[in-house]
Formats: structure tokens, sequence, C-alpha cells
């Protein structure tokens, strides 16, 4: 019998389930189904793309901009924070594009370039720059919302957890966050194949995991995950549910339908998604 590595997994059963080009074989194809949709929202809606936000060649954003008082929605990629780019992503937009929402993708640079604690300030960094630059998206400061896929989960949450008085705020931006299929207790990944990139520490992996930062206060969360997923994908999104409400914290865990990882990221698109409908009712809440 193999050593166990991380609770009741060995390392190849762990690694199993962290790898989702194993488990989502059609990870390839899905994408590239998805290049019409990501073309057509850059041609049906008015855009700008690559806007600069910090010092380096990725970290840019691409911008939806509303119409004087609309809706922020800024959306988070993922990729282990090692893989992926904005443009991969568009498709999420065009349901909020639609009811006149400001969308902003963003990009940061990746590991093992950077490490991870330079990810999570260059995302605080993209929003703070959204938020000071919002007359001129045309959107509306008082309403903010953030989600994102996997590692954006990740960094969704800790956008949400963040104490923005550290960064010239007298509050927290956010409405409300929308983690997807995100990642909130990072030692497992630690323990994975993954940190051949990541390269954390264990003090590093404490330092960044959500689920060692659950505020006091914080904006109210959807946090959500496929109900197809691997064991692991779920067991993240419930302990962290769980972590919040023993702070009183406004959450709620959604699983969504029997969709793994992969196509789980296209409910964005999907009208009748509980996904999109509660991120559309948080707009005129």
């Amino acid at each position: 019998m193999s050593d166990l590595v991380y609770g009741s997994y060995d390392q190849e059963n762990l690694d199993l389930e962290y790898d989702m080009r194993r488990r989502c074989p059609h990870f390839a194809e899905t994408f590239a189904t998805l290049e019409p949709d990501n073309a057509r929202v850059v041609e049906k809606f008015k855009c700008n793309l690559d806007v600069p936000f910090g010092d380096t060649e990725l970290q840019k954003l691409d911008v939806w901009p509303g119409t004087g008082s609309a809706p922020m929605l800024m959306f988070i990629h993922g990729g282990y924070w090692r893989a992926f780019d904005k443009a991969m992503f568009r498709f999420v937009s065009e349901r909020f594009l639609e009811v006149g929402a400001c969308v902003v993708l963003n990009n940061y640079d990746l590991c093992p370039n950077v490490t991870m604690d330079t990810i999570v300030d260059q995302n605080r960094k993209a929003l703070k720059w959204i938020y000071d630059h919002s007359r001129e998206l045309g959107c509306d400061r008082d309403r903010f919302f953030v989600t994102g896929h996997s590692a954006g989960g990740h960094l969704s949450a800790i956008l949400g957890s963040t104490d923005w008085r550290d960064f010239g705020l007298s509050k927290n931006p956010i409405n409300r966050a929308f983690p997807v299929s995100g990642l909130y207790d990072l030692e497992p990944l630690r323990l994975s194949y993954l940190n051949a990139d990541l390269l954390m520490s264990e003090e590093d992996c404490h330092r960044v995991s959500p689920i060692h930062m659950v505020p006091g206060e914080a904006p109210p969360m959807i946090i959500a995950v496929g109900g197809g997923e691997t064991d692991e994908f779920k067991r993240q999104s419930r302990i962290y549910t769980d972590a919040c409400k023993t702070k009183d914290l406004d959450v709620q865990y959604m699983e969504l339908g029997e969709f793994d990882h992969v196509h789980v990221a296209g409910q964005y698109a999907n009208p009748d998604s509980p996904l999109t409908s509660s991120i559309l009712a948080a707009f005129d809440a």
C-alpha cells in the first residue's frame, strides 16, 4: 500500500483529484468549441482589449464599458495560477453584457515566473484600478461584483476577504462575490504535482489560503461548484462555506447540476443556470 500524503490520499490519488487534464479528457475540445463565443462578444459589444493596469506584459484587462451607472462584474480566469489567459473566457461576459453591465476580465503573471503572493497582489491591483477608473468605464462604484473559476475562484474569495483600507479605500468595494470551483485550502495542492510550478512552502500556502483569512466582515458570497466535480473540489467549497459561516458571514453553497470542472465554466453563458441567475439578480438587488 502506498504511503498517505494527505488525508486518505496517496500521491497518485491526490494528484488525480486535482489533475483536470486527466479527469476531464474533453478539456481541449471543450475550450475549442468556445472560440466562436469568445469572438462573438468582441464583435457584438463595444470593448477595449488589453488595457494595462500594471507594469508587466500580462497585467492587462479586457473591458466592456457600461453606460454610466452600470453594475461592474470582474471575472478572474483559472488555470492553477500557472496557465491560461483571459481571452479563453471572454464568452462568460455575454449574458451580463446583454443587460448593460460593465464586464472586466483580467490577466496576471503566472507561476513559476512569479510567486502566489505576487498573483494575489496583482489581482487586488486590478480591482483597485477598476475602482479608480470607474467613471470612464461607465460603472457604478456601489455596484461591484467579482467572480472567477478554479484559481479565479480562489482569487475572487481573497478579494472579498481583503481589508481594502490597506489600499486606500474606506470600505470593501465588492457587493457580492461568486467564487466558482475554487481552491480555498491550498495545502493539498502544495503536496501535489502542482507544487512543481507553484513552489509554495508550508508558510506560503497558509498565507494565501482563503480558509485561513476569513474576516469578521465580508460581502455576501455564493460559493459554487459543479456537482460532477471531484470529491476534493466539492470538499474545498464545503469547508470554505463552513468556515465563513462560523464567522456569521452571509454565504451560500451551490452545487451546479452534474457538471464537471471544465463544463461548469460554461454555465456562465446559460441564462437558466442558478449561477448566472444569481449574478443577474444581484445586479438589481
